[in-house]
């Protein structure tokens, strides 16, 4: 007698129309949904015969473990990854071991090695810390990049288009009268802060108003991060608008806007955006638009192309790479009455 086909996320997300993220949030309940799209989504659960994975009965010899090194724990975007990777392996048969890097590439290599070399994962999802590492000599191990791509590599990739998402964001602000624009970035040896900062680049460029003294690095974990940023800003008070490239620095920034306006420094800069979409952002004075990762698409993706490689159902050839679309999440005065843009 065949075995019964496994529903998931994605024939849920075809049926319905509906993103894998819209589907997910709904089955977890961890984001409010409008009564119609949830009304949706039941009758296309409940048609499809769909079991949530702690309701499914899985024999321990169809279970295999893949590995997932991430970059670094305490970054909002890859918590909430792993999470979401941990519920979509259940749903390919995957448990997962996570290790993290701690934006360390020797110990980036030490995580790969010893997930290999234990023989413990049947593949790994990597984000790697530095654009130009070398992994040739794990080309033989199913492995998936995701959130972070190498210069140099044969690997798979999932994630987003990072230059092009910030250069459509910046276009957006230009095109809403903004001209001082400045941008705070993390080093270019990381993958996603240099291509942010060449969308931002090629977009002022295009209009005639890249500034480079407008453009702020910082190293990541630096203990002078946010008087660096403070010096940045209270150096420049032609600024009308900052882009931040993670939270991380957003979070700087805002507490230096905060600094200053309790000391009663006037400035231009009433406008503020950033990679990522994080929940605290909900809850603060200052307004912040913000890029939002489609995260339960890049960790379904992830997990279904490192399975095609972990059956071998691909070999050789060019790596593959899937680029996933952003949205913006509008909460400035400068997109009043729109909740939602697509970049």
């Amino acid at each position: 007698m065949p075995r019964k086909k496994k529903i998931r996320l994605q024939d849920i997300a075809e049926k319905t129309g509906f993103s894998i993220s819209t589907i997910s949030h709904y089955i977890n309940r961890t984001r409010n949904i409008d009564a119609t799209t949830k009304e949706i989504i039941a009758n296309a659960l409940k048609e499809l015969d769909y079991q949530a994975p702690s309701t499914r009965q899985h024999l321990s010899t169809d279970i295999r473990t893949i590995g997932v090194v991430i970059a670094d724990i305490r970054v909002d975007f890859f918590s909430e990854m792993i999470r979401e990777l941990e519920d979509i392996a259940y749903e390919y048969g995957f448990h997962i071991i996570v290790m993290d890097s701690e934006e360390n590439p020797e110990k980036e290599a030490y995580c790969i090695k010893t997930l290999i070399d234990q023989g413990k994962v049947s593949g790994i999802l990597l984000a790697p810390v530095r654009t130009s590492t070398d992994y040739s000599s794990f080309a033989y191990f199913p492995i998936v990049q995701f959130d972070r791509l190498l210069d140099h590599s044969t690997m798979d990739f999932v994630g987003i288009d990072n230059m092009r998402i910030s250069y459509n964001l910046i276009k957006l602000l230009l095109n809403k009268g903004l001209r001082n624009i400045g941008i705070i970035s993390f080093s270019d040896r990381n993958y996603c802060s240099r291509e942010r900062v060449h969308g931002y680049q090629l977009a002022m460029m295009e209009k005639n108003l890249y500034n480079p003294d407008l453009v702020l690095t910082t190293e990541f974990d630096a203990e002078n991060t946010h008087s660096s940023i403070g010096e940045f800003i209270d150096g420049h008070p032609e600024l009308e608008s900052l882009f931040c490239t993670s939270t991380n620095i957003c979070y700087e920034t805002l507490a230096k806007i905060k600094e200053l306006h309790e000391q009663g420094v006037k400035s231009h800069l009433t406008h503020v955006c950033t990679f990522d979409n994080n929940r605290w952002l909900d809850y603060i004075d200052f307004p912040v638009d913000s890029v939002s990762q489609p995260i339960t698409e890049i960790a379904n993706n992830s997990v279904s192309t490192l399975k095609e490689r972990i059956k071998g159902n691909v070999r050789g050839g060019a790596p593959k790479h899937l680029y996933l679309n952003c949205t913006l999440e509008c909460r400035s005065s400068l997109f009043k009455g729109t909740k939602q843009l697509y970049l």
